[in-house]
């Protein structure tokens, strides 16, 4: 019967990228899609939500790719690349964080654009989709291959990766937010949907809308998700640059009170932070949502305090003490991981101290 179904939504899934290839993706047929597609895992997510320990999500997925030794912080494209030229290379590095015990994996989709693969590789339109679709294909087979090498029966899920507007300039500018008085809210809505359905065609869990560094941008996603995509369902992490602002300097209670009122809300959070500050985020997101009787968790994942510069690349003190993770959690983090420069020695570090404490979330 496993089997029987497994084959029924293949046959569904190639008709929906043969729709999206032959432009006849409207949206109830999306919404069709994104239903099924989301399904199959829903009570994974359920859980991950309900139980009272801490999901473990991975880590910088470019980091581990650079380890293997891909040059990719100075490609205008980043880790997207390798949707094109080198995919096993991204299998081989979510696999590396399911070794290291991640629970959620993120999609190589991060600085994934229409206008990025048009312009950098000479794709047209339909074969820049199908490379963000690849993203979760790709992410999906390791969680194939990771399970068959290790016969393990964890449940795992894997978020689409929605980077910001401003990681597509490739200029630093989503840890200030400096584009957003340059854009309206109708541009940033046309430039994230073509990556935002694409993603949600391929039958991701979740979206992974991150290192946003303005309220402004969150909300314009989120008005695009509520009216267009419905059913999906995401987390949303901001880019602060201290323990009260975003990165384009509005106060993170604010922004965390707009983006909770919606419906697709699975979590909100921080991401790609100095991680001294993510305790502070975390208290002050804590009472914003208890305040809004929101069910809405909170995720963290910072990078190791390094600063990155255009140019020049990550510069500064690096730091990851593994007991940070617990500090995130009682101060109401629910998902925990990392982003930029922590590697999956670092998530593993942090599933060992988490599961010493009997507080990491298992379901296997």
């Amino acid at each position: 019967m496993q089997s029987l179904s497994n084959a029924f939504h293949n046959v569904l899934r190639m008709n929906f990228r043969q729709a999206l290839r032959t432009k006849l993706m409207g949206g109830i047929f999306l919404g069709y899609c994104t239903t099924v597609a989301l399904a199959e895992r829903r009570d994974t997510l359920r859980k991950m939500i309900e139980t009272k320990k801490i999901i473990l999500v991975d880590g910088g997925l470019s980091s581990e790719l650079q380890s293997q030794g891909n040059n990719i912080d100075s490609d205008p494209l980043w880790s997207a690349r390798l949707l094109h030229s080198k995919p096993e290379a991204i299998v081989d590095a979510h696999k590396a964080y399911l070794k290291a015990g991640a629970s959620v994996l993120t999609s190589a989709s991060y600085q994934a654009s229409l206008d990025g693969f048009k312009n950098h590789l000479g794709v047209d339109s339909e074969a820049a989709k199908e490379l963000i679709m690849k993203s979760v294909d790709l992410a999906r087979q390791a969680v194939k291959e990771y399970k068959r090498d290790t016969k393990s029966s964890k449940n795992i899920i894997v978020a689409g990766s929605v980077g910001p507007y401003g990681a597509c300039l490739h200029d630093g500018s989503e840890y200030t937010g400096s584009y957003i008085d340059k854009v309206s809210e109708s541009q940033l809505r046309d430039w994230h949907r073509p990556r935002i359905k694409a993603l949600l065609v391929a039958g991701v869990d979740l979206l992974a809308i991150e290192t946003i560094p303005s309220k402004v941008e969150a909300i314009a996603i989120l008005n695009l998700l509520n009216e267009e995509f419905p059913q999906a369902r995401a987390w949303v992490s901001f880019q602060c640059k201290d323990a009260k602002s975003t990165a384009r300097g509005e106060p993170i209670d604010e922004a965390i009170s707009a983006t909770i009122l919606y419906p697709q809300i699975v979590a909100v959070g921080i991401n790609c932070c100095d991680p001294n500050i993510v305790g502070p985020v975390m208290r002050r997101m804590k009472k914003v949502v208890e305040s809004t009787k929101s069910r809405a968790k909170l995720i963290a994942y910072p990078n190791t305090g390094e600063a990155w510069s255009s140019g020049e690349g990550w510069l500064g003190r690096k730091d990851n003490r593994c007991e940070d993770c617990l500090e995130w959690c009682n101060a109401g983090a629910h998902f925990v991981g990392g982003c930029c420069r922590i590697g999956p020695p670092d998530i593993a570090r942090f599933r060992d101290t988490l599961k010493e404490m009997n507080m990491l979330w298992e379901d296997e």
